[in-house]
């Protein structure tokens, strides 16, 4: 593993410094190809590479995936990355290694459209909205105003995905304190009258949390202080408050509940579909006539409802802190005419306005593409801009759900996404292919 850093001298430009830290790490790493790291993660090569340039401070989410490509300490690499942004300070130019941003909740720059010389189709890195990087759980969860329905820390940044988001960080921090413990799973699951798969249920946030087991496992983890313990007791409360879906429990199957708490706490989703529009690219009429045929026998009160929870989804985009998205169609899913050619139309009309949008990538693989490695279906992968949260691959079947959490997984469905999106044509060759459909539905 390359060598971990030592902090960052305050005589030193704090920009050109952190540059050659980033460059020192590659060269660690056997210099690995720009190209290779971007299959390794969600942005571009010219994105990875600019970060390393001395050119601008790059925001830790870059940085982060730039370490990790590297195989570099992630935990030293964010302190050396705030010890950084305090030097550089607030607001100034960063195009002369002045300037970047100040802390992990700063917004990212300005969202640009690859240029059509590229030839990696998209990069995402250039087409985020501000989000709150790196935002940690570090009070309880409160209501102080604001948008109804979300959650927010004392500091009042605002929490998003409602209780699995909670459990999941919840999970991660005991999971956190047992290892730093060495204790293993079986005996903290003997110390709440349970087994040991369940308390692997509860890091992964696969289950609700009851406050007494919480605070049982915090006392053997050796966390005594209230003002320690009260915050992730608050934390066990809350994740057991319904999201906004709850309502819609009648028509929703447990395992897609999942999805919408992880979809709502996202900053950046990866999909890929072969079939149908994304769902949170739908417009009423289509998404009706998909609704109808996955559930023929439903009556209309029901269809409705499940229209309903893909508007709800839909309404996050309009927003603030909206979410990025970034959506590979096979060239089937323009071309087949769902509820008919004038359903079809006004939804194709709808791809084209929504691929305006400054947090929305649209790509088409073209039938000329030929054979791709996402032969096995389709799949979203989501990413969160809290650090303790591992990236999930989403994989929807008939009758239920696979939700892959795995770093070898993730990487697989990543480097086929990358592959998905080099074949595809470039945003602006897609929004003409959908112009000239227009002329055909």
């Amino acid at each position: 593993m390359p060598r971990p850093e030592n902090p960052l001298d305050p005589t030193e430009n704090p920009v050109a410094a952190f540059a050659v830290r980033l460059r020192r790490l590659r060269a660690d790493a056997g210099t690995p190809s720009y190209r290779a790291m971007a299959a390794r993660s969600y942005y571009g090569y010219t994105t990875l590479a600019e970060a390393a340039s001395g050119r601008r401070f790059p925001s830790w989410e870059i940085t982060r995936a730039y370490v990790r490509a590297c195989g570099g300490d992630l935990a030293v690499w964010e302190r050396l990355w705030r010890e950084a942004a305090e030097a550089i300070g607030p607001s100034r130019d960063s195009r002369h290694g002045k300037g970047g941003e100040r802390s992990p909740p700063q917004p990212s720059p300005e969202p640009k459209r690859a240029s059509a010389s590229e030839d990696v189709a998209v990069d995402p890195g250039r087409a985020l909205l501000p989000v709150e990087h790196g935002s940690r759980i570090d009070g309880v969860p409160v209501r102080e105003g604001g948008e109804a329905g979300v959650d927010r820390t004392p500091a009042g940044r605002p929490l998003r995905g409602g209780p699995i988001v909670l459990r999941l960080l919840l999970g991660a921090q005991l999971r956190r304190l047992r290892e730093r413990q060495g204790i293993p799973t079986d005996r903290a699951g003997y110390e709440i009258r349970a087994s040991h798969s369940k308390i692997s249920r509860m890091e992964l946030g696969r289950v609700g949390f009851k406050e007494r087991d919480v605070s049982d496992l915090l006392t053997l983890y050796g966390v005594s202080d209230p003002a320690e313990r009260a915050p992730l007791l608050e934390l066990a409360k809350e994740a057991n408050t319904p999201g906004w879906w709850h309502r819609y429990g009648d028509v929703l199957p447990s395992w897609f509940e999942v999805y919408l708490g992880l979809e709502e706490a996202a900053s950046l989703l990866r999909t890929y579909e072969l079939q149908f529009v994304p769902g949170l690219l739908q417009t009423e009429d289509y998404a009706h006539a998909v609704v109808r045929l996955g559930y023929s026998d439903a009556s209309d009160e029901e269809v409705e409802r499940r229209v309903q929870v893909r508007t709800t989804r839909q309404r996050r985009f309009a927003s603030p802190g909206a979410p990025t998205l970034w959506a590979v169609l096979d060239e089937a899913v323009v071309r087949r005419p769902v509820g008919g050619y004038e359903v079809m139309r006004r939804q194709v009309e709808h791809l084209i306005a929504m691929s305006e949008l400054p947090n929305v990538t649209l790509q088409i693989v073209p039938f000329g593409a030929g054979g791709h490695a996402a032969a096995g279906g389709p799949f979203t992968i989501l990413r969160f801009a809290e650090p303790d949260l591992s990236d999930v691959v989403y994989l929807e079947q008939l009758t239920s759900a696979l939700y892959l959490d795995k770093p070898t997984d993730v990487d697989t469905y990543v480097r086929v996404m990358n592959e998905l999106s080099i074949k595809a044509l470039h945003p602006r060759t897609t929004r003409r292919l959908l112009l000239e459909l227009l002329d055909e539905v």
